[in-house]
């Protein structure tokens, strides 16, 4: 299934399709070739972790038709260089409920990278008019994920769903 890229002023996101998550998995180094990118030492960011992966093959499984939804790999620059991710999956096993999430690489933090490809991804899933509520869960103390929160509509609804973590809503309006 063929997904087209979103742009915004200074990011491609690619849809991450089963192949490359399971070349991500193998580690077998084909994810440049894949994705006609420049993938660098720093990649992948910290919270790229293997059993997230293990569950957007299953999500993509399950529901082939929101492949454009549950992850995206951020492009930047002529050179297509991988710095991040974004993404919205429908986790909670609500519907109505997509849960936003995203990371970059440290060396670009607070530049407005993430906030920039939140607010495309949430445009593209909002105009859909398949999901009815967006919620993003992170640590009070990460600041600027709290800010990009803010920044894309989001208000705080309270405790989140793992300890110490704080979970985030937005309700998506209907024309």
């Amino acid at each position: 299934m063929a997904v087209a890229s979103i742009f915004t002023p200074r990011l491609e996101l690619v849809a991450m399709r089963p192949e490359c998550l399971r070349s991500e998995l193998e580690r077998d180094g084909r994810l440049a070739e894949l994705l006609g990118c420049e993938v660098t030492a720093e990649w992948p960011p910290e919270v790229w972790e293997p059993h997230v992966w293990e569950m957007l093959l299953a999500a993509f499984a399950e529901r082939p038709e929101e492949m454009a939804w549950h992850r995206y790999l951020l492009l930047r620059g002529e050179r297509r260089v991988l710095i991040g991710t974004v993404n919205a999956g429908r986790w909670s096993g609500d519907p109505e409920e997509v849960e936003l999430g995203y990371a970059l690489v440290p060396e670009l933090w607070r530049r407005g990278l993430a906030t920039e490809a939140a607010l495309a991804l949430l445009k593209f899933v909002e105009a859909s008019g398949r999901v009815r509520r967006l919620c993003a869960h992170t640590y009070p103390e990460l600041t600027a994920s709290v800010r990009i929160l803010e920044r894309c509509g989001f208000v705080l609804k309270g405790p989140g769903a793992e300890e110490g973590t704080i979970r985030y809503g937005k309700v998506v309006l209907r024309e």
